[in-house]
């Protein structure tokens, strides 16, 4: 009876952590598009390796639409025309948003953290 638990708890683990594995960010749907290149800046999304929300990724919206995913250790850039934007980054029930200023040619770096600090 303790083998066949502990066979079943095994299983359980080993389908989680293959699961998690496979938990990358990346693309999510369409950037902002950027109509003046020259002037164009850079806003970098990075995420650390906290165990927070370990096999979740956040979720980052800009002015409303969803651009990316970012999961641990992971850092994502792109290009948008100078301006303010609102961005919003989600995991599971927690919402973080904050106003980012882009100058022209800039290059901004936002932290995203599964608990908004």
């Amino acid at each position: 009876m303790k083998s066949i638990r502990n066979g079943a708890m095994a299983a359980l683990l080993s389908v989680t952590l293959t699961a998690g594995c496979g938990m990358t960010g990346g693309l999510s749907g369409p950037t902002p598009v950027v109509t003046r290149p020259a002037e164009a800046a850079n806003i970098t999304f990075y995420r650390d390796g906290s165990f927070v929300g370990f096999f979740a990724t956040i979720r980052v919206e800009i002015d409303g639409r969803e651009v990316l995913r970012v999961a641990r250790n992971e850092a994502h850039t792109i290009t948008v025309d100078p301006g303010q934007y609102l961005i919003v980054s989600t995991m599971g029930f927690n919402e973080c948003r904050q106003v980012v200023w882009a100058r022209p040619r800039a290059n901004i770096q936002v932290r995203l953290s599964p608990v908004c600090n």
